[in-house]
């Protein structure tokens, strides 16, 4: 149940990280200034600046893109690496407890079979104990 719920809450902060981050990488493509370049003259070297600016530009944002993809992949993969953490400890965590648990009964089984032997030598001698034990199921 607490598998489900890390999963459900990596996976809402996940999308929700998509949806509103990943308009924020597009937002250098519209420049205010794209109307003011249709009266202005531009030389040969201006023209090719300006062409590998625009390249440099397209260029960073598929590297930004490309990372946004690495860094949701590498999240996505250290969630299922601490999921799976999560459940392998709770099944040792399991085997433990109840290997425990059967020694801890174990030991008391043989205490109350030694109080239950002590009670039933005692009910040779006092008449009451033993109508208690048999009312019981002991004797």
């Amino acid at each position: 149940m607490i598998l489900l719920r890390i999963f459900c809450f990596s996976a809402t902060l996940v999308l929700g990280s998509c949806i509103f981050l990943s308009p924020l990488s597009y937002a250098a493509e519209d420049s205010p200034n794209e109307g003011m370049t249709e009266n202005v003259v531009l030389t040969p070297a201006d023209q090719l600046i300006l062409d590998r600016i625009d390249n440099l530009g397209k260029e960073l944002n598929g590297r930004i893109d490309t990372l946004w993809i690495t860094m949701l992949g590498g999240f996505m993969g250290v969630m299922a690496f601490i999921g799976a953490i999560v459940f392998w400890d709770r099944s040792t965590f399991m085997k433990r407890a109840r290997k425990e648990c059967q020694q801890e009964v174990s030991g008391d089984r043989k205490t109350l079979e030694s109080m239950l032997a002590a009670m039933r030598k005692l009910s040779e001698k006092l008449p009451e104990l033993r109508e208690a034990l048999k009312s019981f199921g002991l004797l």
